[in-house]
């Protein structure tokens, strides 16, 4: 009875038991371990080529951040060149300005200069003619007579001349 009851010693229900487990066995290697493998093997793929992608897309959005980095770069750098150029043409302009204002002005004082040059001579000019015939008329009241036109007139260019000459050598 001893024997009997013992569990360590294997009794026919072990063979069975057994002989079950291998047919399990055989039927998940068969039959269900596949499908799940390839499962498996799908998915790993599928996260294997994701990774990649992400990869390759990273290193994708490196590139187009540099790329981006020199334009903006080459944006800074354009408008400081355009600022630099408008300075320039700024200074160019404010220089011809005062250039122009200055020629302006030279022409503005040049022309005074005529102006007060031909308002002299005009005035030498009265002043002598006003002066001939004041010596006319001084030499008619000395005289007692009137003079003819052209004694008049040979009288006034001989005195003209003579006040010409005389303020020529005071200037």
């Amino acid at each position: 009875m001893l024997a009997t009851n013992n569990f360590l010693l294997p009794n026919g229900t072990f063979f069975a038991e057994i002989i079950a487990f291998l047919i399990v066995l055989f039927i998940l290697w068969k039959w269900i371990l596949p499908p799940i493998t390839k499962v498996m093997n799908d998915r790993k793929e599928m996260i294997r080529s994701s990774i990649e992608s992400a990869t390759s897309q990273k290193a994708e959005a490196e590139a187009y951040r540099a790329e981006a980095r020199a334009s903006i770069e080459a944006a800074k750098a354009e408008a400081r060149a355009i600022v630099a150029k408008a300075n320039s043409v700024s200074s160019q302009l404010k220089e011809e300005g005062r250039k122009r204002g200055q020629d302006e002005y030279e022409r503005l004082v040049a022309l005074a200069q005529s102006d007060i040059q031909a308002a002299k001579n005009q005035a030498v000019e009265e002043v002598q003619m006003q002066f001939g015939q004041l010596a006319i008329i001084a030499a008619e009241k000395i005289i007692g007579e009137e003079l003819d036109l052209k004694k008049h007139e040979r009288i006034i260019n001989e005195a003209i001349s003579t006040t010409s000459r005389n303020s020529k050598v005071t200037e």
